[in-house]
């Protein structure tokens, strides 16, 4: 049997490289939320082709000099916003699959997506910034590991009982379930795949790839579900997640 490692998330984007920043007080903490959310803000109104530096400090009501300082550049600025929002929705959603599961996995991919559908520019910067080929690595693998957050319970599951086929690197599926993933919302985000089409064509890519990819209960059920879906034009059921606020500070 091959010797899977398991699949981690680890990376943490550094706001500016360059500089070490140390958030000493309540203020400077706080204008750094602020231009966070005014940044995820303007990519849902704008879009990337929109995202304007001179709008966002206007309307965070900060200088460019400090924006620059802060967060080195657009790209990262855009990352950053995209990135913890990401973070946050999913700390506070409760799910009522195992993350550990495959069906767990279909669940969260799609909730994750129909969430999409109510923001097309939002969705479409992410892809974009994604696929850009100016980005630094740190901030595509910031990106890339999106995908992770949810999938890493469920991968570690399989290597922990060898249900991956003996020639498949747990890392470069991740990679490659990633891509797939990324690709078919940058299609729909683009308008390639109709609304309608859309979750239901990215659950299909996920599980056709892992069908070949992984043996036992697990091949069987995505087997199961793409014959269902195929039959049906139908995604599975789940219970609904819901989400849970944090406290007030």
């Amino acid at each position: 049997m091959a010797d899977h490692e398991t699949i981690t998330v680890e990376t943490t984007l550094a706001a500016n490289p360059e500089r070490q920043l140390v958030y000493s007080s309540t203020s400077i903490h706080e204008r750094r939320t602020r231009i966070l959310r005014e940044a995820r803000k303007l990519l849902a109104e704008k879009g990337i082709e929109g995202f304007s530096i001179r709008t966002l400090c206007k309307r965070a009501d900060v200088a460019q000099r400090t924006l620059y300082n802060a967060f080195h550049n657009r790209d990262r600025i855009m990352t950053l916003a995209i990135r913890e929002a990401y973070e946050d929705v999913n700390r506070y959603m409760r799910y009522r699959t195992s993350a550990e599961t495959l069906d767990g996995i279909v669940d969260r991919l799609m909730s994750v997506n129909s969430r999409n559908l109510r923001a097309r520019n939002y969705t479409k910067a992410v892809a974009a910034v994604f696929f850009a080929p100016s980005a630094n690595r740190d901030i595509w693998m910031a990106m890339r590991e999106m995908v992770d957050i949810n999938l890493r319970q469920w991968l570690n599951r399989l290597v922990r009982e060898d249900l991956l086929e003996d020639w498949v690197k747990v890392d470069e599926f991740a990679d490659e379930i990633a891509n797939l993933e990324y690709a078919t919302i940058n299609d729909w985000a683009q308008g390639r795949i109709a609304n309608e089409d859309y979750v239901r064509r990215l659950i299909t890519a996920v599980l056709t790839h892992v069908v070949g990819a992984i043996r036992g209960a697990d091949r069987d059920r995505a087997s199961e579900l793409l014959i269902s879906i195929r039959r049906t034009g139908q995604l599975p059921e789940y219970p609904k997640p819901f989400y849970i606020p944090p406290e007030p500070a």
